[in-house]
């Protein structure tokens, strides 16, 4: 089969626009996968049968991540080999790497892996693309992109912590991220996804445009989220609800202001480790129940901070090293 035929049904069967007919050739030929040779793929073109095998030993490191996202195995299979075969396909035709400038532009290339972007706390990064879309990403945050972005495909990974996309239109080409428990697609908008560890829930929130999110069971969970709406997914339970926030405010900490509403104390201890670098403890059970509605602002002194938390539910605290005990 040709590498751009094969490409392209690789792309439809994994964002789920693959015909009956195209699955059962997907399906039939991940049976026999164990057996295909590189020239069934690369059909008549030796020297893209040499660099597949080449990158299909190289590339051993995308199998396990892809299946860490709870696809089934024709989907983790399908996506690694889709990996592969666009960067075979690119190689094969002398792409320039373009590497990444000091501006913090992607590489539009393919390569081995993935271009990883981290951030440390109190620490925003602002990158673009290669298809021109923006992401900030927030402290405490890894964001990672496959160097082979933007040529065969445009997908990425949030795998801790919260990012704001502004995604460039391209109906061709929808715009994905995986993260914990859920997959993001979006066609070209602006939204935000907290994705932090340390908390319970997953939030997708809606600032222009529409999004469409599933989980990695594949489960429909919001076919068209739009402007001011917010998805929750809770991970441990695979619950979710959406609501539609009358002062949206998620992706304000680009700005440094975060804005909590009833929010947990985990959610306020989550934000002062991000801004101020503390771990915030709660004494007993009782503060650790409480809910808050509090503006953070990197702008204020950590001191200032901790009073205005305390008055709201008449608490005091007191300060153990990097620790803040609130009581």
């Amino acid at each position: 089969m040709d590498s751009e035929k094969f490409k392209q049904l690789l792309h439809r069967y994994l964002s789920g626009a693959a015909s009956d007919t195209e699955k059962e050739t997907i399906d039939a030929w991940y049976e026999s996968f164990r057996e295909l040779d590189d020239s069934e793929v690369f059909h008549g073109d030796a020297e893209a049968s040499r660099i597949n095998s080449q990158m299909r030993e190289r590339l051993s490191g995308y199998w396990n991540p892809i299946r860490k996202l709870g696809y089934g195995k024709h989907l983790a299979y399908a996506a690694a080999v889709l990996a592969l075969v666009s960067i075979a396909w690119l190689v094969h035709r002398g792409q320039n790497d373009h590497g990444l400038t000091d501006s913090n532009r992607i590489s539009a290339e393919a390569g081995i892996g993935y271009r990883e972007i981290t951030t440390a706390v109190r620490q925003v990064k602002k990158i673009t693309l290669p298809d021109s879309s923006i992401v900030w990403v927030n402290a405490s945050s890894r964001l990672r992109i496959p160097e082979w972005f933007g040529a065969a495909g445009r997908e990425l990974y949030l795998d801790e912590g919260e990012a704001f996309f502004e995604v460039t239109p391209n109906p061709g080409k929808p715009f994905i991220v995986y993260s914990r428990g859920i997959v993001t697609q979006v066609l070209g908008t602006a939204f935000n996804i907290s994705n932090y560890e340390r908390l319970s829930r997953i939030t997708v929130d809606v600032q222009q445009g529409s999004v469409r999110v599933i989980d990695t069971n594949q489960r429909l969970l919001a076919n068209k989220l739009t402007k001011a709406q917010q998805l929750a997914y809770d991970l441990h339970t695979g619950t979710y609800i959406t609501a539609t926030l009358t002062t949206p405010n998620a992706a304000n900490w680009r700005e440094g202001t975060i804005q909590l509403t009833n929010a947990s104390f985990e959610e306020v201890a989550l934000a002062m480790y991000n801004v101020y670098g503390v771990e915030l403890k709660a004494a007993d059970r009782q503060v650790d129940d409480h809910q808050y509605s509090v503006t953070i602002r990197t702008s204020h002194r950590l001191d200032e901070t901790l009073r205005i938390i305390c008055s709201i539910h008449q608490n005091q605290y007191r300060r153990e090293s990097n620790e803040v005990i609130i009581y």
